[in-house]
């Protein structure tokens, strides 16, 4: 009935589910009606526990599975009730008849049966009347008297349920959508409701599972406390400086924790320690001074155990599609919005959120995917390849080619409303006016730089991974011989001039075929190291030092891939001199310590500048063809209050080709490219050095010039129903229905070369179509 009045009202499918969810007051309601319709029949007078089996049976079947039936298509509007429920009705009345013989099976339960014995008791005499409800009363006052210890622990995992889920919004309001804007707390509290009690279901779960093991009460609760506070702050702070929550990819820099303390600040490294400390010593005083016994069995602790395994264990499931775990969670409105991390963890709270990404696949699988399919892929752009190479002369025999990253690095005056009293990168900007250059559309912003990283060194597109894959350390770290431009050298080296375990960036080097890696620690070690001021980061002259070493140190071609560090956070450390020379002013600074940060950040950008500056002097002097990629990696996570979000993605990058490979290799400038993504710096080096393609890199090169920018939902801040979003040079978004036939089989094409690449077959391999 929906779906056709949908139609009729709407012209679409936009309310076809309104009425069918397990969670609508409808359809509870009609399940009451038809239990108390029920009580009319004496067989269930009988067997009344088998009234109750409509509201189970509801849950279970819900709106997901009805969602699958109709699939939101047009050609079932209209469609009777009697062919609906022909397409559904075995698998509705199995999950009926399974729920009848578990009902049967627990109502066999000794203390089940106790319990619905005393609930018959106790309601054979019922009469609404005061004495009644004195009885009541009293009866409830007693309860919670008897169980104040439980409620009480109930009622603290409710609260730190609930402070979650508002640490999670920096402002007092949340955008539910472009036109409807509530109060976070009102909104939290009525229309995100289930999903607190969810969240303190999850909690409540793991103090009782502690309980089973420990046998300790003050020990598990406050354990278990401690943990939510310590997660809920962690994802407030990634809030903060990056604007998304922490999600299963981020584990892996665990084995980075005395970085990342240093990262932290020393208040917050010792209010955590003085927090630690005192939850210890409560322990402590409360076992000892105000035990709790648990009263628990071992058939009841093992119930626990299981009952909280599976639970969890469940998690697994919830990106499955078609899995009974994954339609009851999307029909009880759990949205895990892949596209915008930090909007589902705003609706979710941090801990389902968490959950919500845990086994993530790579990526969909494109429609049409096939080895006949690829192979037709394969010998289309090695034509392409072939038409390219007969216009270029060089090979990669003897170039050397730098892909800088420059940690964060973006120039300030494009912020709105900020004002800077000197020009912190004369120099950079003046070169941007004489070389390929331009701005590059990044996918993170505070953060994010191993995915920009990923996608320069190998030119596949975040935006058509899943939202919370992060290639690095979920999709590289499993792969053998993972592609890489890298392959295309003699010798590729990775420089970072800091540890290197951010990221398991030891591992991605080595699967994608460099033959070191140089970082603080390794056994390849920083030759050069100095830092600026009172910084306790190298400074971007050291990473270029020893840059220049490797480039003398060069026989044949060599890929270079430059990570710096001296602009990274924190930027309230008071790390420089000098910084009032470039005093910021203007509405986008809002307040002192705001102030503070700007200054400090681009003083640093001043240093980077000079550092440049010094390298590109070097490379001019040195008789080899040299060609360097810098580019900044996403802007700092400072400018709090800039609304504009292409702003927030828009970096600076600049290509050079050195006196030497301009003399032997001839070179093109290339300013047409305004805004590009990272995956297309290879292909401008290739452009601007005449250096001939291979049939993938053809397939790159038609991408960067028939194309829009192709990025992730989140950063373009689009809610399109695609795998991935796509901006002009003027920041605009791009539909795929708007593009143009052969635009539309170029994207298509390289949707399917990245999946065949990483998540499919692999049948490219075999043809040598990166080579």
């Amino acid at each position: 009935m929906m779906p056709l009045c949908s139609k009729i009202v709407h012209g679409d499918m936009s309310t076809a589910l309104r009425f069918t969810t397990s969670t609508s007051f409808f359809e509870v309601m009609i399940a009451i009606y038809f239990i108390r319709l029920l009580r009319n029949v004496p067989f269930f007078n009988k067997w009344s526990f088998i009234r109750y089996i409509p509201i189970a049976s509801l849950v279970l079947i819900g709106a997901g599975r009805l969602e699958n039936i109709v699939s939101w298509n047009e050609d079932l509007v209209g469609t009777s009730f009697n062919k609906l429920f022909r397409q559904s009705e075995l698998e509705a009345l199995l999950i009926v008849f399974v729920i009848f013989l578990v009902t049967l099976f627990i109502k066999q339960i000794p203390q089940v049966k106790r319990i619905v014995k005393s609930i018959e008791v106790h309601f054979s005499d019922f009469e609404l009347s005061n004495e009644w409800f004195t009885k009541e009363t009293q009866l409830i006052k007693q309860y919670l008297k008897n169980h104040r210890i439980n409620i009480i622990m109930l009622l603290c995992a409710y609260i730190l349920s609930f402070a979650s889920f508002i640490a999670m919004n920096t402002s007092y309001n949340i955008e539910v959508n472009p036109i409807e804007t509530y109060n976070i707390f009102c909104y939290t509290l009525f229309a995100r409701q289930f999903f607190v009690l969810l969240n303190t279901l999850m909690l409540v779960l793991v103090a009782r599972f502690l309980m089973a093991i420990t046998r300790h009460y003050w020990v598990s609760v406050l354990i278990t406390g401690f943990a939510q506070i310590v997660i809920t702050v962690a994802n407030r702070l990634k809030v903060i400086y990056r604007e998304e929550p922490i999600i299963p990819g981020d584990l892996a820099m665990i084995k980075a924790w005395k970085s990342l303390l240093g990262m932290m600040g020393k208040n917050i490294i010792i209010a955590s320690i003085v927090l630690v400390v005192l939850v210890i010593v409560l322990i402590i005083y409360l076992e000892k001074k105000h035990p709790h016994a648990i009263h628990m069995t071992l058939k009841k602790s093992i119930i626990w155990v299981l009952v909280t395994s599976i639970f969890f264990s469940g998690t697994l499931l919830f990106n499955h599609d078609g899995s009974y775990v994954n339609a009851l969670m999307r029909d009880l409105g759990d949205q895990p919005y892949f596209y915008n991390q930090l909007f589902g963890a705003k609706l979710n709270g941090p801990l389902l959120q968490f959950l919500n990404n845990i086994d993530v696949s790579v990526m969909d699988e494109p429609e049409n995917y096939s080895k006949e399919i690829m192979t037709q892929i394969y010998k289309k752009y090695a034509q392409e390849s072939a038409r390219i190479n007969r216009r270029r002369r060089n090979d990669w025999d003897d170039q050397i080619v730098i892909m800088g990253l420059s940690e964060s690095f973006a120039d300030p005056y494009r912020i709105p409303e900020l004002t800077l009293a000197n020009d912190p990168i004369p120099y950079i900007r003046s070169l941007m006016k004489t070389t390929t250059s331009g701005l590059m559309y990044s996918t993170g912003y505070g953060g994010g730089t191993a995915n920009m990283e990923y996608m320069a060194l190998t030119g596949l597109n975040q935006g058509f991974f899943s939202a919370a894959l992060t290639p690095y350390t979920q999709l590289v770290t499993t792969q053998n011989q993972a592609y890489a431009f890298s392959r295309l050298f003699n010798q590729a080296v990775a420089i970072h001039p800091y540890i290197g375990v951010y990221y398991s960036r030891q591992t991605v080097y080595q699967n994608f075929g460099f033959n070191k890696f140089m970082y603080l620690g390794s056994k390849y070690p920083i030759k050069h190291q100095s830092s600026i001021d009172r910084s306790d980061y190298l400074s971007d002259e050291t990473a270029y030092a020893n840059t220049v070493d490797e480039i003398l140190d060069a026989q044949g071609s060599k890929f270079i891939n430059l990570v710096t560090m001296q602009n990274h956070l924190p930027y309230d450390n008071n790390y420089y001199n000098g910084k009032e020379k470039y005093a910021a002013s203007g509405n986008a600074v809002t307040n002192d310590y705001v102030r503070g940060m700007v200054e400090e950040y681009v003083m640093g950008l001043h240093y980077t500048d000079e550092a440049v500056k010094n390298f590109i002097e070097k490379i001019d002097s040195i008789n080899k063809p040299i060609t360097f990629v810098f580019y900044g990696d996403h802007l700092p996570g400072i400018y709090w209050d800039t609304n504009n979000n292409n702003i927030l993605h828009q970096t600076d990058y600049f290509i050079y080709s050195n006196k030497y490979a301009r003399r032997h290799l001839g070179r093109r400038i290339y300013k047409q490219y305004d805004l590009v993504a990272p995956t297309d710096f290879m292909s401008l080096v290739q452009k601007q050095t005449l250096t001939k393609t291979t049939p993938y890199s053809a397939l790159l090169e038609k991408v960067l010039d028939e194309l829009p920018v192709i990025t992730t939902k989140a950063a373009a801040g689009s809610k399109e129903e695609s795998d991935a979003a796509m901006i002009n040079d003027n920041g605009e978004l791009i539909k795929y229905g708007d593009l143009s036939s052969s635009q539309k089989e170029l994207y298509n094409d390289y949707k399917l070369v990245q999946y065949d690449m990483t998540a499919g077959n692999n049948y490219l391999e075999n043809m040598n179509f990166t080579r």
